[in-house]
Order: C-alpha cells, then structure tokens, then sequence
C-alpha cells in the first residue's frame, strides 16, 4: 500500500511577526507546503488589511474579521494576539522563539531593536533559530532605518525611472510590485537557510532589501549603463528592437490585447490573419528595422484592425500561426478563465461562520508539487482564535492563566479602538476613478463558478 503524501514542509514551526504583504505573503506561501505558521498581532494596533476592504463594504459589527485583504494574505496560519509593550507579552513571544524554527517580521530595525529581538538576542533562546527580516532597504545601510511603502521602493530599485510614456513622468503599477518580489526571494532565502541547518545545524539571519529584489529583476538596465554609459529611456509598452510590441484595443469597451512580432515571419503571419498582406511587402515595413523605424505609424494602423476582433478570438487566432498574443485580462476575466480553472489555479476556502462569508476562490500556487502536495487551504485567522490552541497546548498555559493574560489586555479578541476604512458608494467610486466598473450579481457569478467543497462525512 502506498504512503498518503505529506506536505514537504510539515513540521516546520514559523513565528511571523508581519503586516500587509512582504512577510506574509511570503510566510503564507510556506504555510501552503505544510510549515506551521503562528502569526502574531497586535489589539492595541489593528492591522490596516484587516479594516480596509471588508467583505460586501460591510463594516458593522466585528468587520475586523471580514478584511478580503488580509484573508488573501494570511491563509493557512494560526493567528494570536499579543501585546510586546507588556513584559509577559514579550516574554510569551520569546518562549514561542525558544519551540520554533524560523522567525520571521517586517518591522524597521528601530522597532525589533527596541524589543530586544535581534538576532543576537534569539540565538540566546534558540541557538540554531532562522531569523528572517524584510525591510525596505535592509537591516544594515544609511538607508536602514527609513520607513518604506510600495511607492518609495519601487522608486528607489530602479523600476519606476524605467516604467512609464516616453513623453510622461516615471510610473508604478497599482499593487505594491516590490512587497511580492520581496516575497518570492524570502520564500527562496528561508528554504536555502532550512537545507544549510539541516547539513550544518547553524541558523541563520535572513537580510531581505524589499528595493534590492526588485533591483535585481532589471539586470539588463544595470549592465547596460555599467558596460555602456547608457540609460535605458521609458518607452510605454514599446520594445527596444521588436516591433509590433505593444498593447491594441479589441472590440467592446476597455478591452485589449498584448501582440508582440519578433520576426519577419511572425510579421507576415499577423499580416495575414488580420487581412492586410499588403502590409508586408511595404517598404515602411518589410523587415524588422524599418518596422520599429516607423513604429509609431505602424502601432496606428494595428489599431484600427486589431479593433474589428473579439480579443480572445485573435489571440486564437495568432496564437495558432505562431504569432505571440494574449488577452488583457482584468479581475474578472482572470476569475472566469477557463485555463486557469483547468489547471486548479483557484482553491475554494471556507470561512468561519460568524463573518458571514461564504466560500470563496483564492488564488493558489503558482508551482504544482504532485508528490508533495500543498495542504487543504484554510481561511485566515480571527483576530485571537488560536490563542488557546498555542499559548495553552503549546506553552501550557492553563485556563485561569489565559483569563489573567486575557484581563490584562496581553491577549484579547478584538482590538481595542475598532476603526474601519469607509470606503464610498460604488458609483462614487467609480466616479472618482478608483474602479473601473462594478456588477450586482457578482456573488451568484461566482457561487455559480466555484461552488462551495462538499464537506466529507
């Protein structure tokens, strides 16, 4: 008989010391494969993504426990709260130290300093501990103590002198783009640092620059200037040697496609597919050069033809003669793509009764793993649920300890000044730009496409 497949991280224990994306997004990836996470927080300071973007706008009643972004971050953790301001609060955190693996957090270098939670302080506690800290410029550097956003480190790595029009201001995407590389390095980092403890036995400290990992996805632009004094110009959805390279409306409102030709071949066959083989023998665009000479006029002309085709039939079609092409896709699109919902790229998860949630689709893994396969998702944490499952199976605290710990506020359940985001009406905010468009009947959509998991008995 056959062994049941284990997660490959089963038995690895993170303490995660994070906020918004960087930590735990990257903490929540490793939760996925099996480790488990105790994510810690604070009721004296709420976490903005758990009072900001609650579920259907709703924030009456404990909306801390309804946050859309924090439920997308945090799944497949324990969740406490503590309070490090007080003594025991910090000593219960040093005890979790002392039983874990890894210990991860997102915080300047003033605030662990503060705490006493540097690396040289838990290796006192646990020799062979994995300290993992993700700031927005690193732990050591003039830069070490500023405090970082999304903006501030996009600009600082490089990546938004290069983004934008050739006649505009540098530009950042609209998520916080650095928060994920930064991810996906910690991610990388924490394996690597896992396998060195299992050869050597030592731990580790982890160093994440949030500006570095996003330094280190533009190589090109760095070498450029460092082998010939150039620096790269923003050129919009333009390429430096190919063109057609850009982005072309379709038919409908908003909608697009991406089509980029990089040969003459691939030219001739677009030529083809939309009707204007004409093209192809005109000197102003019979080979690669004179194409991206004249792109701009070239860009114009696609346009008006690409805008006679549903996108999703021309990628199809363009696809199919070799051509590179792809839908743009927004939200809802993405939602309802049947290639992703064949590949299992959503996961529906379950949420605790008391938010009134219903089942929902989360984006899963980007990696599949058929012989070590993820762990069955499971909905971020209320505020506080799993205290007693760790501070008292874990630390064995007893119940009157807990009710002491809970009366003076060291633990809690809800945080102390409870103050949502109000956002404004739909339509106003479609009025004011921050959507696009909005539908009624999203939630029969999407119970429709991803109906609950039938429970087992």
């Amino acid at each position: 008989m056959s062994q049941p497949l284990e997660a490959p991280l089963r038995g690895v224990r993170i303490i995660e010391m994070g906020q918004l994306i960087a930590i735990p997004w990257a903490m929540k990836m490793l939760a996925d494969m099996g480790a488990q996470v105790i994510r810690m927080e604070s009721c004296e300071r709420l976490e903005s993504y758990r009072g900001d973007s609650v579920y259907l706008n709703d924030v009456s009643g404990e909306f801390w426990n309804r946050g859309a972004n924090f439920y997308e971050q945090n799944r497949n953790k324990l969740g406490i709260t503590l309070d490090l301001n007080n003594a025991e609060g910090l000593s219960i955190l040093r005890q979790l130290v002392s039983i874990s693996d890894v210990f991860a957090e997102n915080f300047t270098p003033r605030v662990i300093k503060n705490f006493k939670l540097e690396y040289a302080d838990l290796r006192k506690i646990r020799p062979d501990i994995i300290m993992v800290s993700s700031t927005g410029f690193g732990y050591t550097g003039p830069w070490s103590g500023f405090g970082a956003t999304g903006p501030s480190t996009e600009g600082a790595s490089g990546m938004a002198y290069m983004t934008g029009y050739a006649d505009g201001p540098p530009a950042m995407p609209e998520i916080p783009y650095t928060d994920y590389t930064a991810g996906e390095h910690t991610v990388y980092a924490v394996m690597a640092a896992l396998m060195h403890r299992l050869r050597t036995g030592q731990g580790q400290f982890v160093d994440i620059s949030q500006t570095q990992t996003a330094s280190a996805t533009i190589p090109e632009a760095l070498m450029d200037f460092t082998v010939n004094g150039r620096i790269q110009p923003r050129m919009g959805n333009q390429h430096p040697t190919i063109s057609p390279h850009g982005c072309y409306p379709c038919q409908g409102d908003d909608l697009w496609i991406a089509i980029a030709a990089k040969d003459d071949d691939q030219w001739r066959a677009l030529c083809r597919i939309l009707g204007r083989e004409e093209w192809a023998n005109d000197q102003r665009f019979s080979h690669q050069l004179a194409r991206w000479t004249n792109r701009l006029e070239l860009d114009g002309l696609l346009a008006g033809e690409t805008g006679k085709w549903q996108a999703h039939e021309l990628m199809k079609q363009l696809q199919g003669d070799g051509v590179s092409a792809g839908a743009v896709l927004d939200s809802k699109d993405l939602l309802f793509d049947p290639h992703l919902k064949e590949r299992g790229f959503y996961e529906v998860v379950s949420h605790n009764s008391i938010t009134d949630i219903p089942p929902l689709p989360y984006a899963s893994r980007p990696w599949k793993l058929p012989g070590s396969p993820a762990v069955p998702g499971q909905a971020a944490p209320l505020m506080g649920e799993h205290n007693k499952l760790v501070l008292g199976e874990l630390l064995c605290r007893s119940d009157a300890e807990m009710a002491d710990l809970e009366r003076q506020g060291i633990i809690g359940y809800a945080p102390v000044d409870p103050r949502p985001v109000q956002r404004p009406s739909l339509d106003e905010q479609v009025r004011q730009g921050r959507m696009q468009r909005y539908e009624t009947d999203f939630q029969q959509q999407v119970s429709e496409a991803f109906p609950p998991p039938v429970k087992a008995r």
